[in-house]
């Protein structure tokens, strides 16, 4: 069966193409088919594609379509995912009526949150639209909250501090959503495979390759145990 995913959020440049081609990586890794799916009128995902084509660099396993309207998304979904062991789409990064569409397919929704306030109200949005199309629908997607571009002095910040009750706060609302324990750190290697470098899994195996290695594989675990938990569980 399918799993569709999305990487949701509302403020521009919260990593969410980041996230997505990481993921993407590593479930290639591990034999899957993906396809990743822009939905993002920036193009942000495209522009990487189209990068790791120009230097020879196109992962195995990994496809891409662009989608920007309700109808192309659908059919991304229904016609060019058939046979896909995972879709993963690049959602708009503002506010959009695409947003429930992409939404509605998926069974996760992630939203990166770094540790700056509009990071978190973003999430916050998007853990309430999750909510929200839930409810209508009768649905039960999860909203999952991933730390993003962190760095050891930033752990000190007070927008840091305040991720984790902000999310607890979401919950104790009835929200479907989790705070994932694995962060990702700002890494140099993160910004370098969106000048067409292909995935991180792709990369020579340096010392600072495989503790970004490790990272991913260490959150891909986490996202795959809360996909395979019942919505009453959390």
């Amino acid at each position: 069966m399918t799993r569709t995913y999305a990487a949701v959020s509302n403020k521009g440049g919260a990593g969410k193409t980041t996230l997505v081609t990481l993921l993407a990586g590593e479930y290639a890794l591990q034999g899957e088919r993906v396809l990743l799916i822009d939905a993002d009128a920036r193009r942000n995902l495209s522009g990487w594609w189209r990068l790791c084509g120009d230097k020879d660099n196109r992962p195995e396993r990994i496809e891409l379509t662009f989608a920007a309207t309700q109808s192309a998304i659908e059919e991304a979904i229904t016609i060019s995912g058939h046979g896909f062991d995972r879709i993963i789409i690049d959602a708009p990064g503002v506010d959009s009526v695409l947003q429930t569409t992409i939404i509605r397919s998926a069974q996760l929704v992630l939203s990166p949150v770094q540790p700056a306030i509009k990071e978190l109200e973003a999430a916050g949005q998007a853990a309430a639209l999750v909510s929200e199309i839930n409810d209508r629908y009768d649905l039960e997607i999860r909203h999952l909250s991933v730390r993003t571009r962190i760095t050891v002095p930033g752990r000190n910040l007070e927008a840091y501090r305040y991720i984790r009750p902000f999310v607890a706060g979401l919950v104790a609302a009835d929200y479907h959503t989790r705070l994932l324990d694995t962060e990702l750190f700002e890494r140099n290697i993160y910004r370098e495979i969106q000048n067409g470098l292909g995935t991180l899994q792709m990369q020579d195996l340096t010392e600072p390759v495989r503790k970004a290695r490790l990272e991913v594989q260490a959150l891909t675990l986490e996202i795959e145990r809360a996909a395979d938990r019942r919505v009453q569980e959390w």
